[in-house]
């Protein structure tokens, strides 16, 4: 039934389910409207009714909204209605997106992952002063990196991901140790590349455990057995093998060391610079009657470590120890056996160039004194005799 009669009309309803209810009618082409609304009093429908007869009454007629620009009104009034419970307007949403899609543009220009290991790789290997074993291990490691996560962007790349795919990587935590440095390193790179790829090292704060373990040397009747082969087919390898077994050098180190390095007034030998700082370490004996073996036997003005097809030469003479070669095992033969000599943890580690923990952690082992006394009078009258 009608309530109200004059524009805009007031009508009761009954209805079976949802009971009385009122509606507040103003459709009318003259005053240019057309809404319905409902209420739940008669109050409320009658008070909503005079204030559009108010406002028809002191604005007139409502200009007309074409359809279309209706129908953008009303979505604009929906958004505003969903960014209002994050304290966000129309506005700041499109200035958000906007912002997203650049960054979506720049980041579709930006190298994967892939491309920047292999610049790494290449970077890596500008450095002549690397030995062969460290630009392989170089080359293993891109790989796995590039396994993983070639085909991300470096910012992609999370701290928790590495730490996962490192934990569940098959190997001793040595190892994830090294495959974490190198994944380090090479963020460490991008970083100073200082082109936005990343603000942060991912990397960083990643930790794992040592094992600790005793590195494998070799035994004294080895070592006799090695030079005394080497002395009789690569005689120009003797001095070499001599600064790895009784002077610990790494490889690398032993490959750069010249005869003016070698001082025999003083029996000292200057280790330049290489993976660690430049040194000054005395020689002892052994490697002081080894040195001079292997001056005797060159030719005149001959390097002390062969310049030339040097890989090659050092693949076959590896050949000749008996057992198998150990990598590192000249270096981690002189470490333990000077370790039980000098019984002195922080001298050890000054003369190898590394850390006492290091030394604490690989050369605790006491050689018993019958092969100590063997390894460290091992000179070429009692080998090559």
């Amino acid at each position: 039934m009608i309530i109200r009669t004059t524009f805009p009309q007031v009508y009761r309803f009954d209805h079976p389910k949802a009971g009385i209810y009122y509606q507040v009618s103003a459709r009318s082409k003259k005053w240019g409207l057309n809404e319905r609304k409902t209420f739940n009093t008669e109050k409320d429908a009658l008070s909503y009714a005079r204030q559009i007869e108010k406002h028809v009454q002191d604005n007139g007629r409502r200009t007309e909204i074409p359809k279309d620009k209706l129908v953008h009104v009303t979505a604009y009034e929906k958004l505003i209605e969903r960014l209002q419970p994050f304290g966000k307007n129309p506005e700041d949403a499109v200035e958000h997106y906007v912002k997203f899609l650049g960054d979506s543009i720049i980041r579709q220009a930006m190298p994967t992952v892939r491309e920047l290991v292999e610049q790494w790789h290449a970077h890596k290997l500008l450095d002549t002063t690397l030995d062969s074993q460290y630009r392989n291990e170089i080359k293993l490691h891109c790989k796995f990196i590039k396994c993983k996560w070639g085909d991300y962007r470096a910012d992609e790349v999370r701290k928790n991901d590495i730490d996962v795919v490192l934990k569940k990587h098959p190997c001793s935590n040595n190892t994830r140790k090294k495959y974490l440095t190198m994944i380090r390193m090479f963020f460490n790179w991008v970083l100073g590349l200082d082109k936005g790829y990343v603000t942060t090292n991912p990397a960083e704060g990643i930790k794992f455990k040592a094992d600790r373990f005793e590195k494998e040397f070799y035994q004294p009747a080895r070592i006799h057995d090695f030079f005394r082969k080497v002395a009789e087919k690569y005689p120009q390898l003797v001095g070499y093998y001599a600064l790895l077994t009784f002077a610990g050098l790494r490889p690398s180190e032993g490959a750069r060391v010249q005869w003016r390095h070698v001082n025999f007034t003083t029996n000292e030998l200057h280790v330049i610079t290489g993976k660690t700082d430049a040194r000054h370490i005395p020689m002892q004996p052994v490697l002081v009657a080894w040195l001079k073996w292997h001056k005797e036997h060159s030719e005149k003005d001959a390097a002390l470590v062969p310049d030339k097809n040097m890989f090659n030469l050092e693949k076959d003479a590896r050949g000749l120890m008996d057992g198998g070669w150990i990598a590192d095992g000249l270096r981690h033969t002189f470490a333990t056996n000077f370790a039980s000599l000098e019984k002195n943890y922080s001298t050890v580690a000054w003369y190898m160039g590394n850390s006492v923990a290091m030394i604490k952690k690989h050369y605790a082992q006491t050689i018993p004194s019958e092969p100590l006394n063997e390894f460290w009078n091992m000179i070429p009258d009692k080998v090559l005799s």
